[in-house]
């Protein structure tokens, strides 16, 4: 305590002198007692995280440059004791995070059967079905396109020995479901979307922009499909357009008599991270109840460091001023920049979504600075969805840093805990879902009419409607469609 100066009171000699009440010190306000901390959930399920080595000398991977300090040294493909080991000049370290090492001669089919097949039996469940997500993460040309869509030559022919996952996928879907007819009608949409420089755009309507709300991606153009040739197709687009460029460490190879992005050349590098999407509707006749799950696969685009592709260094803000001044000038070192700032960004997600999932609290894509790519994925780690986990890792002593980044990185998505209680598809009745889309797709139809493209106050709002018109006019057929399937008059 300290005493204050004292103070008079009166005038003249009459003043009596009064001793100031004693002041308190200035102190600091009392820290408020933390909230009490939500409790640890321990119900809570880890993707499969699957490591596949790339063969020595394929592509810009070859041992012909400068060894690093790390490099993968050897790995175990054994079940019970898969790992990866890398060296360095402290010694070895021996990463433990792969529910299954792939090694260089591994086959599609064989990672067909144990990466996607626990998936596809819940995404194909006759009771339960549930949604799917698979993506493949690694540097760039270790063999991520050639895992999720199979290498060109493969997509010019039915049930390719080298098909990818993602079309064996799409088959084991349609075959399944023709041997259910009888119990059930279905829809099998696919749908493609690569994300490139913070935008979603669709690969199989002229590139035109995809909108990501709350997981889903809203605009895309979804196509039925029958067969298996109506799958190449699709595959067909997604090869033609998808941003590719011919880049060190994956060069651009082009066969004699080839055009250019045909299936008998190689495009190189993929600049974009790309989403492949299954939706599968079915109805049950004898309920005429109407379930909606996906599968999706997506495709990263592979990190880099600029010295190893031989790029320039181009800064984030650089690059984006770059793409909008003219798309045309973008170069890789600028692409790189934009690839390796969502990579870290989507590794952010999956630690802050394992944390935020431990603590029982909810898992939310970012409200500022986000792209779609990462808003996308980030609502993919909720829970809604089984998610498995591909990393590719290159031998080359080269490229040993990139190796164990990859690895890295793959530890945290193996730390990822998810809830497994929120995955099952609602079941909603097939005439009134019909009805609901055929009232939204005339309101969303009547937004868009009234909205100017410019010139207005409202305009800002056009392309957010136009997505929105686009989505419920496709899913107002799709169901109209599938509601035909199963009226009276139709099964009669």
């Amino acid at each position: 305590r300290a005493v204050s100066a004292p103070r008079l009171e009166g005038s003249g000699r009459s003043a009596r002198v009064h001793a100031m009440p004693p002041r308190t010190l200035l102190k600091k306000p009392a820290a408020k007692k933390p909230a009490p901390a939500a409790a640890v959930r321990d119900d809570l399920v880890a993707p499969p995280v699957f490591a596949r080595i790339l063969p020595k000398n394929v592509g810009g991977h070859r041992d012909d440059g400068k060894a690093v300090a790390k490099r993968l040294k050897s790995w175990s493909e054994e079940k019970d004791d898969a790992r990866v080991t890398l060296s360095d000049g402290h010694g070895e370290t021996h990463y433990t995070f792969p529910t299954r090492v792939f090694g260089p001669d591994a086959s599609q089919e064989e990672l067909f059967n144990e990466v996607a097949g626990p998936l596809l039996q819940k995404f194909l469940h006759p009771s339960d079905p549930q949604s799917a997500f698979l993506f493949a993460y690694g540097q760039t040309g270790t063999g991520k396109t050639h895992t999720i869509m199979g290498p060109e030559e493969s997509l010019d022919e039915v049930r390719h020995s080298k098909w990818g996952l993602f079309p064996r996928i799409v088959d084991a879907v349609l075959t399944t479901m023709r041997g259910r007819d009888t119990s059930h009608a279905f829809s099998c949409t696919l749908s493609a979307v690569e994300f490139y420089f913070c935008q979603g755009f669709d690969l199989l309507d002229d590139h035109a922009q995809v909108d990501v709300r709350d997981g889903d991606l809203l605009g895309r153009k979804q196509v039925e499909v029958k067969t298996l040739a109506d799958v190449l197709k699709v595959l067909a687009a997604v090869r033609e357009h998808r941003t590719t460029a011919s880049t060190k460490m994956n060069p651009a190879l082009k066969a004699a008599g080839g055009k250019e992005k045909d299936n008998k050349t190689h495009g190189g590098s993929s600049r974009s991270h790309c989403v492949l999407h299954c939706v599968l509707r079915l109805v049950d006749r004898s309920t005429r109840d109407v379930k909606t799950v996906s599968f999706g696969t997506m495709d990263l685009a592979g990190a880099e460091r600029p010295k190893s592709n031989d790029n320039g260094f181009a800064s984030v803000m650089d690059a984006v001023l770059t793409y909008w001044r003219d798309p045309s000038q973008v170069k890789p070192c600028a692409q790189a920049a934009i690839i390796n700032m969502e990579l870290a960004a989507l590794r952010s997600s999956v630690v802050q979504a394992a944390e935020a999932h431990r603590r029982g609290r909810r898992v939310g894509a970012p409200t500022q600075l986000g792209t779609a790519a990462v808003n996308y994925m980030t609502d993919v780690f909720d829970g809604r969805c089984h998610v498995a986990n591909i990393v590719t890792l290159s031998q080359a002593p080269k490229c040993g840093w990139e190796t164990w980044f990859a690895c890295t990185y793959a530890e945290d998505v193996a730390k990822l805990r998810m809830p497994d209680d929120l995955r099952s598809a609602k079941a909603k009745n097939i005439g009134k879902w019909n009805m609901q889309c055929a009232a939204m797709n005339e309101s969303a139809k009547a937004a868009l009419e009234r909205t100017p493209p410019k010139g207005h106050p409202s305009s800002k709002f056009y392309m957010r409607r136009k997505v929105e018109a686009r989505h419920w006019a496709q899913e107002a057929k799709i169901v109209a469609a599938l509601a035909a399937k199963v009226a009276p008059s139709a099964e009669a």
